[in-house]
Protein backbone atom coordinates (compact mmCIF):
# COMPACT_ATOMS: atom_id res chain seq x y z
CA UNK A 1 0.00 0.00 0.00
CA UNK A 2 1.25 3.22 -0.87
CA UNK A 3 0.97 5.88 2.28
CA UNK A 4 1.35 9.03 -0.32
CA UNK A 5 0.96 9.95 -3.74
CA UNK A 6 3.93 12.68 -4.58
CA UNK A 7 4.25 14.27 -8.14
CA UNK A 8 7.53 16.50 -9.14
CA UNK A 9 6.34 20.15 -10.00
CA UNK A 10 7.12 21.81 -13.64
CA UNK A 11 7.28 24.82 -11.64
CA UNK A 12 9.03 26.20 -8.72
CA UNK A 13 7.67 25.86 -4.91
CA UNK A 14 5.76 29.94 -5.13
CA UNK A 15 4.59 28.91 -8.22
CA UNK A 16 3.36 25.38 -7.23
CA UNK A 17 1.36 26.30 -3.81
CA UNK A 18 0.06 29.21 -5.60
CA UNK A 19 -1.41 26.41 -8.17
CA UNK A 20 -2.40 24.28 -4.78
CA UNK A 21 -4.34 26.96 -3.52
CA UNK A 22 -5.82 27.42 -6.64
CA UNK A 23 -7.01 23.93 -7.81
CA UNK A 24 -8.45 23.80 -4.03
CA UNK A 25 -10.74 26.49 -3.71
CA UNK A 26 -11.68 25.72 -7.54
CA UNK A 27 -12.24 22.17 -6.31
CA UNK A 28 -14.71 23.02 -3.17
CA UNK A 29 -11.90 22.37 -0.45
CA UNK A 30 -11.83 24.93 2.24
CA UNK A 31 -8.09 26.23 2.72
CA UNK A 32 -7.85 26.10 6.72
CA UNK A 33 -3.94 27.21 6.85
CA UNK A 34 -0.55 27.21 5.44
CA UNK A 35 2.82 26.55 7.59
CA UNK A 36 6.12 27.28 6.48
CA UNK A 37 8.92 25.14 7.45
CA UNK A 38 11.60 26.97 9.31
CA UNK A 39 13.92 26.01 6.64
CA UNK A 40 12.23 27.83 4.40
CA UNK A 41 12.14 24.44 2.42
CA UNK A 42 8.10 23.66 2.27
CA UNK A 43 4.94 24.83 2.97
CA UNK A 44 2.49 22.53 4.68
CA UNK A 45 -1.35 22.90 3.96
CA UNK A 46 -3.83 22.34 5.15
CA UNK A 47 -7.09 21.33 3.36
CA UNK A 48 -10.11 19.63 3.55
CA UNK A 49 -13.77 19.18 2.41
CA UNK A 50 -16.04 19.88 4.43
CA UNK A 51 -18.92 16.95 3.92
CA UNK A 52 -15.15 14.36 4.71
CA UNK A 53 -15.18 16.17 8.04
CA UNK A 54 -18.88 15.47 8.84
CA UNK A 55 -18.94 11.78 7.09
CA UNK A 56 -15.53 11.29 10.03
CA UNK A 57 -17.33 12.58 12.58
CA UNK A 58 -20.50 11.38 12.41
CA UNK A 59 -19.21 7.92 11.82
CA UNK A 60 -16.10 7.52 14.54
CA UNK A 61 -14.23 11.17 15.71
CA UNK A 62 -11.56 8.89 16.77
CA UNK A 63 -10.40 8.65 12.95
CA UNK A 64 -10.27 12.74 12.44
CA UNK A 65 -6.44 12.96 12.89
CA UNK A 66 -6.38 10.37 9.50
CA UNK A 67 -8.48 12.97 7.56
CA UNK A 68 -6.69 13.10 4.56
CA UNK A 69 -6.31 17.63 4.86
CA UNK A 70 -2.76 18.04 4.62
CA UNK A 71 -0.72 18.85 1.43
CA UNK A 72 2.63 19.29 1.42
CA UNK A 73 4.71 21.63 -1.44
CA UNK A 74 8.71 20.69 -0.86
CA UNK A 75 12.00 21.99 -2.10
CA UNK A 76 13.72 18.71 -2.72
CA UNK A 77 17.46 18.68 -4.49
CA UNK A 78 16.99 20.92 -7.70
CA UNK A 79 13.07 20.24 -7.73
CA UNK A 80 9.19 20.81 -6.12
CA UNK A 81 7.08 17.92 -5.09
CA UNK A 82 3.73 17.85 -4.33
CA UNK A 83 1.83 15.74 -2.57
CA UNK A 84 -0.42 13.87 0.25
CA UNK A 85 -1.20 11.31 2.19
CA UNK A 86 -3.39 8.67 0.64
CA UNK A 87 -6.89 8.24 1.96
CA UNK A 88 -6.52 4.43 2.21
CA UNK A 89 -5.05 5.14 5.50
CA UNK A 90 -8.30 6.15 6.57
CA UNK A 91 -10.20 3.19 5.21
CA UNK A 92 -8.38 0.73 6.44
CA UNK A 93 -8.61 1.71 9.93
CA UNK A 94 -12.44 2.31 9.60
CA UNK A 95 -14.19 -0.58 7.02
CA UNK A 96 -17.42 1.14 7.18
CA UNK A 97 -19.09 1.64 3.99
CA UNK A 98 -19.36 5.53 4.29
CA UNK A 99 -15.77 5.46 5.03
CA UNK A 100 -14.75 3.70 2.42
CA UNK A 101 -16.68 5.84 0.16
CA UNK A 102 -15.78 8.97 1.14
CA UNK A 103 -12.12 7.78 0.85
CA UNK A 104 -12.46 6.86 -2.83
CA UNK A 105 -13.58 9.95 -3.60
CA UNK A 106 -10.66 11.27 -1.78
CA UNK A 107 -8.11 9.25 -3.45
CA UNK A 108 -9.58 10.65 -6.64
CA UNK A 109 -9.78 14.44 -5.68
CA UNK A 110 -6.68 14.61 -3.89
CA UNK A 111 -4.27 13.20 -7.14
CA UNK A 112 -6.17 15.67 -9.34
CA UNK A 113 -5.35 18.17 -6.76
CA UNK A 114 -1.86 17.13 -6.29
CA UNK A 115 -1.56 16.97 -10.61
CA UNK A 116 -3.36 19.82 -10.98
CA UNK A 117 -0.06 21.92 -8.58
CA UNK A 118 2.48 20.33 -10.50
CA UNK A 119 0.76 20.80 -13.96
CA UNK A 120 1.09 17.23 -14.75
CA UNK A 121 -0.71 14.02 -16.13
CA UNK A 122 -1.72 11.13 -14.21
CA UNK A 123 0.08 8.27 -13.81
CA UNK A 124 0.01 5.52 -16.30
CA UNK A 125 1.04 2.37 -15.66
CA UNK A 126 3.78 1.39 -18.42
CA UNK A 127 5.26 -1.81 -17.48
CA UNK A 128 3.79 -4.87 -14.62
CA UNK A 129 7.22 -7.32 -13.23
CA UNK A 130 5.40 -10.02 -11.16
CA UNK A 131 8.15 -11.75 -9.22
CA UNK A 132 7.13 -15.38 -8.67
CA UNK A 133 8.73 -18.78 -8.13
CA UNK A 134 7.12 -22.67 -9.76
CA UNK A 135 5.63 -23.37 -6.89
CA UNK A 136 4.19 -20.30 -5.10
CA UNK A 137 0.47 -21.00 -4.76
CA UNK A 138 -0.22 -17.01 -3.85
CA UNK A 139 2.17 -16.10 -6.83
CA UNK A 140 0.07 -18.02 -9.42
CA UNK A 141 -3.16 -16.36 -7.68
CA UNK A 142 -1.81 -13.16 -8.54
CA UNK A 143 -0.74 -13.78 -12.22
CA UNK A 144 -4.56 -15.12 -12.73
CA UNK A 145 -5.47 -11.86 -11.15
CA UNK A 146 -3.29 -9.96 -13.72
CA UNK A 147 -4.51 -12.32 -16.80
CA UNK A 148 -8.26 -11.88 -15.61
CA UNK A 149 -7.86 -8.25 -15.35
CA UNK A 150 -5.57 -8.42 -19.17
CA UNK A 151 -3.26 -6.76 -17.24
CA UNK A 152 -0.08 -6.92 -19.65
CA UNK A 153 2.69 -8.10 -17.07
CA UNK A 154 6.06 -9.54 -17.45
CA UNK A 155 6.66 -12.76 -15.10
CA UNK A 156 10.00 -13.75 -13.86
CA UNK A 157 10.80 -16.72 -11.94
CA UNK A 158 13.27 -15.71 -9.19
CA UNK A 159 14.16 -19.70 -8.75
CA UNK A 160 15.37 -19.42 -12.47
CA UNK A 161 17.08 -16.32 -12.61
CA UNK A 162 19.78 -16.25 -9.62
CA UNK A 163 20.75 -12.61 -10.83
CA UNK A 164 16.97 -11.64 -10.60
CA UNK A 165 16.06 -12.50 -7.34
CA UNK A 166 19.26 -10.91 -5.67
CA UNK A 167 18.57 -7.85 -7.85
CA UNK A 168 15.27 -8.02 -6.00
CA UNK A 169 16.37 -8.31 -2.74
CA UNK A 170 18.92 -5.68 -3.07
CA UNK A 171 16.13 -3.43 -4.33
CA UNK A 172 13.27 -4.15 -1.82
CA UNK A 173 15.00 -5.70 0.91
CA UNK A 174 12.15 -8.65 0.85
CA UNK A 175 13.47 -12.00 -0.26
CA UNK A 176 9.76 -13.32 -0.13
CA UNK A 177 7.33 -13.67 -3.58
CA UNK A 178 5.27 -12.67 -5.03
CA UNK A 179 6.46 -9.17 -5.59
CA UNK A 180 5.21 -7.02 -8.14
CA UNK A 181 6.56 -3.78 -9.79
CA UNK A 182 4.63 -1.11 -11.33
CA UNK A 183 6.67 1.38 -13.36
CA UNK A 184 5.05 4.33 -14.30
Amino acid sequence: MNIAYFRTSKHDRAETLARLLKAAKDGGFAVMGESELPSGKATIVNICRPEWAETVINTDPNLLGLLPCTVSVIDKDDSTIVGAATPTLLGSAAPNEEILKMTEEAEASLRSLVEAAAEVLPLKVTKITLYSSHTCPYCNMEKAWLDQEKAPHDVVFVDDDQKAAESLVARTGQQGVPQTEVAY
